[in-house]
């Protein structure tokens, strides 16, 4: 009897479960309001690009709660404020290796007359870490880690502001805590912002189709990988997207997936995701002192903003 009841129990909660698992996986996804222009793609500039980028290293090191991380913040907020996007921060707690750090996620949504409603998303995200690297022996700006990516979803923002209603489908988001504050993300060390945005997407009414997320994307002496664990169909999308602008030479598919703030998305929130990283593991400079602006090009960036835009299109016609 008392076995009986609780393998009844226990068949009782796997049903739950799994109900509540059909009806996370079910959630209707965003709809697509309106095309990404293709006239986006040749709006983007390069060199807007790298001026954000010389701006953010100029705060100097931004690890998570630094003063130069939340003079990021804000110059990220007045930017973006003027180009008619709500901001928000999404701020939390997590436990490191060195103790509990308070983390902040920037989100940001088109939407000029009106405050978004943030518990629905739209169909598109792109995420980039803005945080760099703990280094308590030098001075690391990260130009290429992390301010390339940051700079080229400034500039995106800039261009897609310019389209109205389009600029709509897609939501960024600048994670926090992306690097560990070990040797190595490992672990629960790592992908702190991406994880923590990932769960409390899993709160939202509406889901997402799938996100991007982007990384050290501004040395053009770097092939720009997609990653082995990118979605197949937006592998295609891409690929066709490089060979549209006549840059397939410099955008490389890569058969490993890499560590980077895409795998929660996939792994918390269910989403496909497209995965673009340069290849680091080529750069001497990566997580050294020299990580500065001579690594980085105004043409990179402006060839990464625009296969970004054109993936968009190409998506959303």
């Amino acid at each position: 009897m008392i076995k009986t009841t609780i393998v009844g129990i226990a068949a009782l909660l796997l049903f739950i479960a799994c109900s509540k698992k059909k009806d996370a996986d079910s959630s209707a996804p965003a709809a697509i309001t309106g095309t990404i222009p293709l006239e986006s793609v040749s709006g983007f500039s390069g060199e807007k690009a790298y001026a954000h980028v010389e701006a953010l290293t100029a705060f100097g090191p931004r690890p998570p709660e630094s003063e130069a991380y939340e003079k990021s913040l804000a110059y990220l907020e007045n930017y973006l404020t003027a180009l008619g996007w709500k901001t928000k921060r999404q701020s939390f707690k997590g436990i490191t290796p060195i103790g509990p750090i308070a983390f902040t996620n920037l989100l940001a949504r088109y939407s000029p007359d009106a405050e978004p409603d943030w518990t629905v998303s739209p169909p598109y995200l792109i995420g980039s870490h803005l945080d760099t690297k703990r280094f308590p022996d030098f001075q690391f700006v990260g130009a290429n880690d992390s301010g390339s990516s940051t700079g080229v979803l400034a500039e995106l923002a800039r261009v897609l502001s310019t389209q109205g209603e389009p600029a709509k489908n897609i939501e960024l988001v600048f994670f926090d805590g992306e690097e560990a504050f070990l040797e190595n993300i490992r672990g629960r060390d790592g992908l702190y912002g991406s994880k923590y945005y990932a769960s409390q997407l899993n709160n939202r009414s509406v889901k997402p189709r799938l996100g991007m997320v982007l990384d050290i994307v501004g040395d053009p002496k770097l092939p720009l990988l997609i990653g082995g664990d990118s979605e197949k169909n937006l592998v295609a999308h891409t690929q066709a997207a490089a060979k549209t602008l006549g840059i397939q030479n410099w955008v490389k598919a890569h058969s490993d997936s890499i560590i980077d703030d895409h795998i929660p998305l996939m792994s918390k929130a269910n989403l496909p995701v497209l995965h673009l990283i340069g290849s680091f593991m080529d750069a001497t400079y990566w997580h050294k002192a020299d990580d500065t602006l001579d690594k980085i090009t105004p043409g990179a960036l402006e060839n990464t903003g625009k296969l970004t835009l054109q993936v968009m299109h190409q998506l959303t016609k």
